[in-house]
């Protein structure tokens, strides 16, 4: 189970926002006490976007990127992640909020011929 930081964490966000859409039925999620706890599953279901397949699971339990992050990680601008997002890079919309897992950014770059090292992201 994932505590309200560890989702905020995975998403992006602070856990002021994970706590207000838990409380607005946003996002299920299991009080213990005076804290909440979430299954991975719950949170996918916030990102619109599919749901992990069991081989995938592990690789999307890595926290999700916005659009400066990948321009910062990669030396680009924000304008040329946003290019990419047009073009086709797979994106999960959280909240609102466009967020990329970076493996599928490795992958989506791979695809285009540029080679980045492993965990370029982190």
């Amino acid at each position: 189970m994932l505590s309200v930081e560890d989702v905020a964490s995975h998403f992006g966000l602070r856990p002021d926002t994970i706590r207000r859409k838990i409380r607005k039925g946003g996002i299920d999620a299991i009080r213990i006490g005076r804290t909440y706890r979430l299954a991975w599953p719950d949170v996918w279901a916030c990102e619109d976007g599919p749901m992990p397949k069991r081989a995938g699971i592990t690789r999307y339990q890595d926290d999700l990127l916005c659009k400066k992050a990948i321009a910062r990680a990669l030396r680009i601008s924000v304008r040329t992640v946003e290019r990419w997002i047009n073009d086709g890079l797979p994106t999960r919309n959280v909240f609102g909020a466009v967020r990329c897992n970076p493996h599928d950014v490795t992958d989506w770059l791979k695809l285009r011929g540029v080679d980045l090292p492993q965990g370029w992201w982190a």
